[in-house]
């Protein structure tokens, strides 16, 4: 059928359509295929640009004019901006001097003769050298220039000598931290390993460096021949593990690695590699999987809350602890929630906290107050990129231990005593030294904690510090064991101090004690307390004994005294005789007065006490004093106007002024002075003074000082004891200090010395004050009895000791007495109970049987109410009171007595009575 003429233009234009369509396309391809092209020379022209901007990198071309073309980049690397143009000459003048010749030739040999040029040179600068890499090349179609580019190398140079100086510290930290050292050839075989290597397989260093692969273990022998084989083929560093036998041949896991040091031409020359022992963490990795299965149960299990954030601050994780802190169940946690959904912040402090750790990608860590529970928390945030891991610990407990501490700090150094704190040294060259001082030390040894942190207790020690105590201690130290010791040590001004110390070990730590706490008791007093104790106690003990000497040696004295008297007069009408006879009687009354002496010093000598003016005392004695110390001698008086009368026996007391005299005189051979001084003293507490034998009270003190030579230390404490003397031989008899101080005690005061070897000597007398006024004598010395009829009276002698006894009784019936006798107070009773006539009782006060004189007549007071008592002794042993012999209501015959004496003393009690 023919096709119609509309059909035929139809279908033309539809042709046309369809090649109009393909050419408008074709034109728009190739449009921006053209305009791709050119971006991307741009980009790439770009990208050119900024890696030479990088690698500092600049061109430049040089013709036969001696022109050098800069571009931009080369000005600026050799500091010449602004200039795109410049000589040759003026170009090389910018290196040193020396290289100015090789560069040029250089330039000039690559232009002339096409020769490559690659070299590096030194351009001055600023800061001294810097290092420029020049290279060039000649072009085939240029003939008449060069081109080449300028590279600034100074900084690679420098990272270079840097990387070769890390790598020779690595080699020697490598060997410090025993890692395996060894250098391999270019070729690829080992020319060199570390001592450590050789020590590790027991095997000479060749056999290691040609046999290495058999040194490893089978399985690994191929894999690791086949790896470094490859890194020495192409270059690469070489690192892999692998399992080495040792010289006990067992296998440790090792990791190997190596690096090649390459040429400037970048051909290896060497390599350099490391064996580092990594058997332990291989065991780790073994068991990573068992606690990576084991972790989320660790983390639910532990006892401190712990939570992850994402990025958005919302739980993405909490352990169980978490759950119960937060109170909250852990699937609303986990329901987009996060720490503003819970009552831990009310404040929104911490999620301030959170958002800052978050944005500054920085580790936190404070202290929180949950209040709604009353907790103590310690909070630390981990950053990372995923967002945030908080870990909260319940630090309750460590706050309130830690106020504890606070206040057991504070009560430390409150504390009276010592406390030191001292390191425990582990080694025999280290030392203790001090690292806590409380206040007690810093005010009993007067050093502050300044002056003693950081040295050793060395610093109290002297010359009377006990050496077997320190030893002692040190043994302690060594084995760890807690000591109680007591040390002489020293202040600071130099005085002594004994303390008494206990110091125990604590902070045992990996089977170490880290330090040793000492409290230490200032016992100083207390020391000086016992002494004058043990001192008393010596002191009682020996008057005591000396005492009962006197007491028996009276007794004899008494006998040979009243014997000695009958035979002088028996001897009247044989004068060639009586010398012997009174030789006798003189030696019994020499015996009498040593026994007065051990008398006073025992403190049962009788005395007469009666209200004494001191100063008028010392005064009226003045001059026999000065006589006594002779025209060599100084005397100072120091009397204070306002001093206190006291009770004392005048006679007692100047012969104890007199005696301390004489010892000072010849404590000062060539001269010197003595000074008496008088004041008023009262003692308040004698709890804590020096003076613990005297009560609280008022007392006058007397001090008796010399300037001579002083006595020993070691010699102090004896100076009261009777027959001690530090005179020659025959110029003293030792007793002279007893009787002061006897003397000085019966009176109820006390007395101290003070002295130092070669700085004099000083003695304080204490004696008490008193109101009371001398009483009137009850009985009176009489030259002879007043004439009565003796043989109308009768007198009961009781008396233990017979001679004694016997020597009284013939003595009273000489003189008409009559006279009952008694050995003991229980005989005396029954004459007393008896109707028998008795008009004097005259008894000893120390008797066997159970009752002594002073009992039998306090008895015999209720049988004859009026019968008048005469005491006699040579000892009375405290059987009559002190108060009641002073105060005159006790008449007491002394032995030994004369026949006169007693005669009288009956004859006056006899008169008294009627």
């Amino acid at each position: 059928m023919p096709i119609s003429f509309d059909s035929l233009l139809k279908t033309q234009f539809i042709a046309n359509r369809i090649l109009a369509t393909l050419a408008l396309m074709t034109i728009f391809l190739l449009s921006s295929f053209t305009i791709r092209s050119q971006q991307q020379q741009t980009k790439s022209q770009q990208q050119l640009k900024l890696a030479a901007g990088i690698a500092k990198l600049g061109y430049w071309q040089l013709d036969n004019s001696g022109h050098l073309q800069l571009s931009p980049e080369a000005a600026r690397l050799i500091h010449q901006p602004g200039h795109s143009n410049i000589s040759q000459q003026h170009f090389v003048s910018l290196f040193i001097a020396q290289q100015q010749n090789t560069l040029n030739q250089a330039l000039n040999n690559s232009l002339s003769h096409q020769a490559p040029l690659d070299g590096e040179f030194s351009m001055i600068g600023t800061d001294g050298p810097h290092r420029i890499r020049i290279m060039a090349h000649h072009d085939a179609r240029l003939p008449t220039q060069i081109q080449g580019v300028i590279q600034d190398v100074n900084d690679s140079k420098l990272v270079e000598a840097n990387l070769a100086e890390a790598q020779r510290r690595s080699h020697y930290m490598a060997e410090s931290t025993h890692q395996f050292m060894w250098t391999v050839t270019a070729e690829g075989s080992i020319d060199s390993v570390s001592e450590l290597t050789v020590a590790f397989f027991g095997k000479p260093a060749a056999h290691v460096r040609q046999h290495w692969i058999e040194l490893l273990h089978p399985e690994d022998q191929a894999r690791v021949q086949e790896r470094w084989l490859y890194s020495i083929k192409t270059g690469d560093a070489y690192s892999d593990e692998y399992r080495l036998r040792r010289f006990d041949n067992e296998y440790i896991w090792f990791l190997a690695q190596a690096s090649p040091i390459r040429n400037e031409q970048g051909q290896i020359t060497k390599w350099y590699g490391s064996s580092i022992n990594i058997n332990q963490i291989k065991m780790l990795q073994q068991q990573s999987e068992t606690l990576s299965l084991q972790l989320q149960n660790t983390l639910d299990s532990i006892t401190d809350a712990f939570f992850t954030l994402n990025s958005n601050l919302r739980f993405n994780y909490v352990n169980n602890q978490a759950v119960t802190l937060l109170n909250t169940p852990r699937s609303i946690l986990l329901n987009d929630k996060g720490i503003e959904n819970t009552d831990i912040d009310p404040t929104g402090a911490m999620l301030k906290k959170l958002s800052l750790a978050l944005a500054q990608q920085q580790v936190i860590s404070f202290e929180h107050f949950y209040e709604a529970k009353q907790l103590w928390l310690d909070i630390k945030i981990y950053p990372s990129s995923k967002g945030l891991t908080v870990y909260l610990r319940d630090i309750t407990r460590q706050r309130r231990e830690s106020e504890e501490l606070k206040l057991l700090r504070s009560a430390v150094s409150q504390l009276n005593d010592v406390v030191i704190i001292t390191e425990a040294p582990r080694y025999a060259h280290e030392k203790p030294n001090i690292v806590f001082v409380n206040s007690a030390f810093e005010r009993i040894t007067g050093y502050n904690r300044q002056e003693v942190i950081g040295k050793t207790l060395n610093i109290l020690h002297g010359p009377k510090t006990e050496k077997n105590e320190l030893n002692k201690i040190k043994l302690a130290y060594k084995t760890w064991q807690p000591i109680r010791a007591q040390l002489t040590q020293y202040h600071k001004s130099g005085r002594e101090i004994v303390l008494e110390l206990n110091s125990v070990p604590i902070g045992l730590t990996a089977g170490w004690y880290t330090h040793w706490v000492s409290v230490e008791r200032d016992i100083t007093e207390e020391i000086h307390i016992q002494k004058q104790l043990q001192l008393a106690q010596r002191m009682e003990a020996i008057g005591q004994l000396t005492g009962g000497i006197a007491h028996d040696f009276n007794n004899l004295l008494t006998v040979i005294t009243g014997n000695s008297e009958l035979l002088i007069d028996e001897l009247s009408e044989k004068p060639s005789l009586q010398p012997l006879a009174r030789l006798i009687s003189s030696a019994a009354e020499r015996g009498a007065g040593l026994t007065r002496n051990l008398l006073a010093f025992a403190r049962r000598q009788p005395l007469s006490p009666e209200a004494v003016n001191i100063n008028m005392l010392i005064r009226n004695m003045e001059a026999l004093l000065r006589s006594s110390l002779g025209n060599k001698y100084q005397l100072d008086l120091n009397l204070s106007s306002d001093i206190w009368p006291v009770m004392i026996d005048p006679v007692q007391l100047e012969s104890s002024l007199l005696n301390l005299t004489l010892n000072a005189r010849d404590a000062m051979p060539d001269g010197g002075k003595l000074m008496i001084s008088t004041e008023r003293f009262i003692l308040l507490n004698p709890d804590t003074s020096s003076q613990n034998e005297m009560a609280a009270g008022e007392y006058v003190k007397i001090d008796v000082m010399d300037n001579g030579d002083g006595i020993p230390q070691d010699l102090l404490d004896k100076v009261f004891e009777p027959f001690f003397t530090t005179k020659p031989t025959g110029k003293g008899s030792g007793l002279g200090l007893s009787m002061v101080f006897g003397f000085i005690k019966q009176s109820g005061g006390n007395i101290e010395v003070q002295s130092e070897h070669g700085h004099g000597t000083r003695f304080q007398l204490f004696l008490p004050h008193t109101d009371t006024v001398s009483p009137a004598a009850i009985l009176h010395d009489i030259e002879a009895p007043m004439p009565l009829q003796n043989s109308q009276q009768t007198i009961l002698v009781v008396e233990d000791n017979d001679l004694v006894r016997q020597y009284a009784i013939s003595q009273l019936r000489d003189a008409g007495y009559q006279v009952l006798a008694a050995a003991d107070g229980h005989q005396a009773l029954n004459w007393l109970a008896s109707a028998q006539q008795i008009d004097l009782l005259f008894t000893d006060v120390l008797m066997p049987g159970g009752l002594s004189g002073y009992e039998l007549a306090q008895q015999a007071k209720q049988l004859r109410k009026n019968l008048p008592v005469l005491y006699t002794s040579g000892y009375t042993e405290k059987a009559l009171t002190d108060e009641e012999i002073q105060n005159g209501s006790i008449a007491i015959l002394n032995k030994p007595y004369h026949r006169a004496a007693l005669l009288n003393r009956v004859a006056q009690m006899l008169t008294y009575k009627s």
